[in-house]
């Protein structure tokens, strides 16, 4: 890879832990990692959650694409589209269908209005 995209890759995988970091601290108690039916947490809505229903995820997909930019070959590339790809899986058949099940309306009308990954929904 070009020096250039090496030094973009390394400002994209930190700004993947910056995200991450944010959105850990954004949780607070309400930090859990996978599904977990017992314990009781509460919606975030606020701070990074405001623009992306999964923040940690976006930082962990950025850490991958900064850290193939720095080190780019075939098999860090399919490694890297596989976790990215199993991370999203996850996302889309596990955990939005638990917080429908645990948040009901609240969750559903915040799915409505924040994108999964990155940005607001423009409303009509």
């Amino acid at each position: 890879m070009p020096p250039a995209l090496r030094y973009i890759g390394v400002v994209i995988a930190l700004i993947g832990d910056g995200v991450f970091i944010c959105s850990v601290l954004t949780m607070r108690d309400n930090w859990r990692a996978g599904v977990a039916e017992n314990d009781k947490t509460e919606l975030v809505t606020k701070g990074i959650y405001r623009i992306s229903r999964n923040p940690a995820f976006l930082g962990f997909n950025l850490v991958y694409l900064g850290i193939l930019l720095m080190f780019f070959n075939l098999v860090l590339f399919f490694i890297s589209l596989l976790a990215s790809l199993m991370i999203h899986l996850q996302i889309v058949n596990v955990e939005e269908d638990f917080l429908v099940s645990e948040f009901g309306e609240d969750y559903i009308n915040y799915k409505k209005k924040v994108c999964r990954y990155l940005g607001r929904k423009i409303r009509k």
